[in-house]
């Protein structure tokens, strides 16, 4: 097949699967259909959908995913432990703090009729900050891993109700990291802000950071017992009370409390606005730490290190069709998160400091069109009719 010719000579994937030592999980034809697989989802024309692909078989991909008995939980624990070892010994080679970033991302499906046969296994409703609205679908809880300039993906999964709630899948998975060799920071936005992952944090050495919603009660003095709403306190300050400060090319008006929230340990939140809107309502954002030691410049600059995590979804939803698979089987959902994580991690490798993903990308589809193009050439100049060069690219 010319498949088969062009991953053969363009093989750089199969030596990145060699390296992270994953021939000791697969045997050698499930090994064979991951590199194969990972080949497919990088081509220009791969949206998700493998059966718009040519030159490979949708059934056997299908069967890999679904069907094919290997363990996904070694091999999503092989390239954990890879990302740690990345990510750790850049902390202690730089001695920059460890951000581990998480969110989540809703992928919206049509709901099955109920006299559906074979309905998509795993979806439910779910509360879409894109589309303000609950939709249909999966959602995936994604935790990444930062330090310096290297962001990586340690764990996409899909949540489902049934089992467990998103704060406790949060819980899991923090407790597979080690202590953060300097400082280290979980950032979140205000869903993920609760005492369960402030203590979560604080167990595993890292301090928590995230956004926190305005109608949260704290306990300044003057309101106790009851204690008063985020927002409300907001409208007794003025502008004498705020502090401008500087981050990045951005100002902002900012109030620092310390203090405890209503059932909370003593935390420290900011109140922060644009400087173009100083105490408006609308513009007002909260973000709570307990590293009580942390200005207000400070925390807004370890936040504004959450912001990758969004530009991940978009890349991969852009890319490699996250969103837009048609797989039915949970178990096969899994897996192709899993993939979609190695393939990520093959191209970050490949891409210059604070470029573009998409040009690592490109830059391997033009080299399997040169691959493909030097296929035909060998073959017309071996006397290899065109009527069988058409019929082995299935465009006959």
């Amino acid at each position: 097949m010319f498949m088969d010719s062009i991953i053969s000579d363009s093989n750089s994937i199969f030596k990145f699967l060699k390296q992270l030592d994953l021939d000791l999980f697969l045997s050698k034809p499930q090994f064979n259909h991951l590199n194969q697989f990972l080949n497919v989802m990088i081509q220009e024309n791969y949206q998700g959908k493998i059966s718009a692909v040519k030159h490979c078989h949708r059934t056997t991909f299908g069967r890999f995913l679904n069907d094919s008995p290997w363990d996904d939980g070694a091999i999503s624990n092989q390239i954990q432990a890879y990302l740690l070892s990345c990510l750790y010994n850049r902390s202690h080679q730089t001695g920059k703090p460890i951000y581990v970033l998480v969110d989540d991302t809703t992928c919206v499906k049509t709901k099955p009729s109920s006299q559906a046969t074979y309905p998509i296994q795993g979806c439910d409703w779910h509360y879409s900050h894109l589309h303000h609205q609950s939709v249909y679908g999966h959602q995936f809880v994604t935790v990444m891993l930062q330090c310096d300039d290297v962001i990586l993906p340690y764990q996409i999964i899909p949540y489902e109700k049934d089992k467990q709630s998103k704060i406790e899948l949060v819980k899991e998975i923090l407790t597979t990291l080690p202590k953060p060799p300097h400082k280290g920071y979980i950032l979140a936005d205000s869903w993920y802000s609760c005492e369960a992952l402030f203590q979560i944090a604080n167990q595993l050495g890292f301090y928590y950071l995230g956004g926190i919603k305005m109608n949260r009660i704290i306990l300044p003095k003057g309101y106790r017992p009851k204690g008063i709403q985020l927002k409300q306190f907001a409208n007794t300050l003025s502008l004498k009370d705020l502090d401008l400060v500087t981050v990045g090319s951005e100002r902002y008006y900012t109030y620092l409390y310390q203090g405890r929230i209503r059932g909370g340990h003593v935390v420290q939140i900011i109140l922060s606005w644009p400087h173009t809107a100083p105490l408006e309502e609308k513009a007002l954002r909260c973000f709570v730490s307990h590293d009580l030691k942390m200005s207000a410049k400070q925390l807004l600059k370890h936040y504004t290190k959450r912001w990758p995590i969004e530009i991940f979804f978009r890349e991969v939803k852009q890319n490699f069709g996250m969103g837009q698979y048609q797989i039915r089987a949970l178990k096969g959902i899994k897996r192709l998160m899993l993939m979609i994580q190695f393939v990520y991690l093959y191209l970050k490798r490949m891409t210059p400091n604070n470029s573009c993903l998409g040009e690592s990308l490109r830059q391997c589809q033009r080299k399997q069109k040169q691959e493909l193009v030097k296929i035909i050439y060998r073959k017309a100049q071996n006397g290899v009719a065109l009527k069988t060069i058409f019929e082995e690219l299935k465009i006959a």
